[in-house]
């Protein structure tokens, strides 16, 4: 579909401009008080007993517009040590009457969704279908969702704010979930005048994966429509997703260059679900799937650094819960804690309710207690240094899917007792 003037518009404002380079600049530094103990050293009281498995989401193979085909993005799956990819080439679930899926049942595991196409252009990711269910394109945005649901597929809004391809309508219901971060997102705001004076350097000298890491930033606006949709009185759980919107092409101007490759795309950025240890490893797949509709997952730039065994849980009223899951304590107070590896000593955790910081830790260690009902969710950063308060070279690393406290019983935002840390 041909771009409107007003997207050309937006993209010619993007790149001259620049807006999205100097937001980028302005967020590797922070302002964030924390606790001069930096947290308990092992708020969790134990390591994580889920298996953490390492995804690259949103696809694009030789059965759309992507420039390889399956056998060529599994073997960069395979060199970039990912657990799994799922594919999503645009209107199509033929790779999965191919038999694709069955060719690749192990370590790289593949799973084969869709990306549609509604009306206006937007997009909307179509997970877990039937092998026989085929998109139907242009569609209003209401009525493809309500066809995926009614095969009972798993719904995902793709691009939410896209500077080519965002999505419009937000009067529509029965998605379940946002692609949080999208690369191809991030490079469109980041890939523009200002931001080649330093990208085209750092590519030529260290290669496509460290200027992907140099394009490393906080994804604001989809974060803050996320609180909103979660957070609050009105709030749903919603699980939140790390897309990569791989093609191994980037156009720029009217070239197309074979940039960046699969293998770097994987090892920039990843969805990483926890499934039960308990699992076989035959029934992944959709162990996977039941992972992302429950929100069992977060979001990670592995560029920056490896995640792998995040934990963030809490704890009230007898009951424990993870990412995803909903606690309801009976008026009791709730423990949250949350923990990354990693350089330990320059790792800033923030902890936010409904979109708003109310705690954060350092040297990857957070505790926080509270009566106070919402979405809560953590946000990870590895830093240079700290002078006091103020965090200089932060690069925003994890991003955890949300743990709802609900309770009628519980005190409204504002009348908290709240304890970081023992504080």
């Amino acid at each position: 579909m041909p771009s409107s003037p007003r997207t050309k518009l937006r993209i010619v404002a993007s790149v001259l401009l620049g807006p999205g380079f100097w937001d980028a600049v302005a967020g590797r530094f922070l302002l964030q008080p924390v606790p001069r103990d930096g947290g308990p050293p092992s708020p969790a009281g134990e390591a994580s007993a889920w298996r953490d498995l390492r995804g690259a989401l949103h696809i694009h193979s030789t059965y759309s517009d992507g420039a390889g085909d399956i056998p060529t993005v599994m073997a960069a799956a395979a060199e970039a040590g990912v657990d799994f990819v799922l594919l999503a080439d645009h209107n199509t679930q033929r790779p999965l009457r191919d038999g694709w899926e069955a060719k690749y049942a192990a370590k790289p595991l593949l799973l084969i969704g869709t990306e549609v196409t509604v009306d206006k252009g937007a997009f909307l990711l179509a997970l877990d279908m039937p092998p026989d269910w085929e998109p139907v394109k242009y569609e209003p945005p209401q009525v493809a969702v309500d066809a995926v649901n009614a095969e009972g597929g798993l719904p995902l809004v793709s691009l939410p704010f896209d500077v080519k391809h965002p999505w419009l309508d937000w009067n529509v219901r029965g998605y379940e979930g946002l692609e949080v971060i999208n690369l191809s997102t991030i490079a469109r705001r980041h890939v523009n005048a200002p931001s080649m004076l330093w990208l085209v350097p750092i590519y030529r000298t260290k290669g496509a994966l460290a200027a992907l890491r140099a394009l490393v930033t906080r994804p604001d606006r989809e974060l803050a429509l996320w609180d909103r949709l979660t957070g609050g009185d009105g709030g749903q759980p919603m699980v939140g997703i790390c897309a990569l919107d791989a093609h191994a092409l980037m156009k720029i101007g009217k070239k197309k260059y074979p940039i960046p490759s699969y293998a770097d795309s994987f090892r920039a950025a990843t969805t990483h679900v926890l499934l039960p240890p308990e699992e076989p490893a035959s029934s992944d797949r959709r162990a996977i799937y039941d992972a992302l509709r429950a929100g069992r997952c977060y979001m990670a730039y592995d560029c920056v650094g490896d995640p792998t065994g995040f934990d963030f849980r809490a704890a009230g009223g007898g009951s424990t819960a993870t990412m995803g899951e909903c606690l309801t304590p009976g008026g009791d107070e709730v423990h949250f804690s949350a923990r990354v590896d990693g350089d330990g000593s320059r790792v800033l955790l923030r902890l936010f309710r409904d979109g708003r910081i109310v705690a954060a830790g350092d040297r990857g260690r957070l505790a926080f207690t509270t009566d106070v009902p919402g979405a809560y969710r953590v946000e990870a950063y590895l830093y240079a240094r700290r002078v006091g308060p103020l965090v200089l070279g932060a690069r925003p690393w994890v991003f955890s899917n949300p743990i709802y406290v609900r309770g009628e019983k519980m005190r409204a935002p504002g009348e908290e007792n709240a304890t970081q840390n023992g504080n």
